[in-house]
């Protein structure tokens, strides 16, 4: 009976003896981890341990590597769209200069030919007749469409043709 009146008299005994045994698997278990800590554990073991990390480095390479074929990728588009609206740039100015283009050439040929006459003509009438149509060309339409070369040529042989020039 005197048992039963210390357990009586302590009602914590019963949590306190919990808390011991707790207390005691803990330690043995501590104890057990130290113990495989100090042995050399096999390479699966090791292995199994690895394979999150490999497979998030996968994942990451992978991630990586589709970042960088998407920019080059947009480069790529980027150029071939720059060099498309450079081509059709160019050919939308082609076709704005067409007219002029031809205009040019048909006055061109018109001069060309009064300076032609001019120059070989033996016949005074076709040659009097050919060099009014030079000047008038060269005060005229020429103006509007001549580059600097053919303004140089143009001043060269009207010289020649007004007998200040050799």
């Amino acid at each position: 009976m005197s048992e039963t009146n210390k357990e009586a008299d302590n009602p914590d005994q019963p949590l306190q003896q919990a808390q011991l045994e707790q207390l005691q698997l803990q330690n043995q278990k501590l104890k057990r981890e130290r113990a495989d800590a100090g042995k050399q554990k096999p390479w699966r073991h090791t292995l199994l341990q690895m394979v999150p990390l490999i497979t998030a480095s996968v994942a990451l390479v992978g991630f990586l590597w589709g970042v960088i074929q998407y920019r080059d990728q947009q480069v790529q588009n980027r150029d071939a769209q720059k060099k498309l609206s450079e081509q059709e740039a160019e050919t939308a100015q082609r076709e704005f200069m067409k007219p002029w283009l031809e205009s040019q050439r048909e006055i061109y040929l018109e001069d060309l030919s009064a300076a032609t006459t001019a120059a070989n003509s033996d016949d005074p009438a076709k040659r009097r007749k050919a060099t009014e149509q030079f000047w008038q060309l060269y005060q005229g339409k020429m103006i509007l469409v001549e580059t600097k070369s053919v303004s140089g040529a143009m001043v060269h042989f009207g010289r020649c043709l007004a007998g200040t020039d050799t």
